[in-house]
């Protein structure tokens, strides 16, 4: 009896610990150091596209050029990508290059919370891709803007899909989740922070 008792006590203390770090974890991702690391600039913000409606899956081919090809922003997404743009106003965030895939659902992500963006095919949606020398070709070529450093004081700003995320750094995200990247030079990047929508009011 004493021995189970001892063992409750235990699993509820390994709980309890488990609940205390899963809360840390959360706060971090609105912690304001990383605000300010961003008004300092010399980062990359990765982000995936806002939320999207999956009842309105790609077809089989996706035509770049036609977004009624493609799985498009729902309502959701188009006021998450807005939201995020209200707050990188008012952290008065100095945007450097703005570069997103060519999918709508990214083109449109950067639109709605930078009001610009270039076209990059290295963010072009891996999902369905061979893992063939192009993708190797375009792997590199994502870890290259990853780890270049923007001009002093800016942040670079990528738009694109969880899968080059996963492909080029192993991470994964939520949709309009942003990775805040730290880049070294040479393709090579740390992560400082994540940062997802409901979020940016609080930073």
């Amino acid at each position: 009896m004493v021995r189970l008792r001892a063992l409750a006590a235990a699993f509820i203390a390994a709980i309890a610990v488990l609940a205390a770090v899963g809360g840390s974890t959360a706060a971090a991702q609105a912690d304001p150091d990383l605000a300010r690391a961003l008004q300092r600039g010399g980062l990359v913000l990765v982000f995936r596209h806002a939320a999207t409606d999956f009842s309105k899956p790609d077809q089989n081919p996706v035509v770049l050029g036609d977004c009624r090809t493609q799985r498009n922003l729902s309502a959701q997404g188009r006021a998450d990508a807005r939201a995020i743009g209200r707050g990188v106003r008012r952290l008065k965030l100095r945007l450097g290059s703005v570069l997103a895939s060519p999918f709508c659902r990214t083109r449109e992500t950067a639109r709605l919370a930078f009001r610009r963006a270039a076209v990059s095919r290295a963010l072009l949606n891996t999902v369905v891709a061979v893992h063939d020398a192009r993708w190797r070709r375009q792997i590199r070529a994502a870890r290259r803007l990853f780890g270049t450093k923007p001009p002093p004081g800016r942040v670079t700003v990528l738009v694109t899909h969880g899968s080059v995320v996963e492909d080029t750094s192993g991470l994964t995200l939520e949709e309009g989740e942003a990775l805040v990247f730290r880049p070294l030079g040479n393709s090579r990047f740390t992560l400082l922070g994540r940062i997802l929508p409901p979020e940016w009011r609080r930073l």
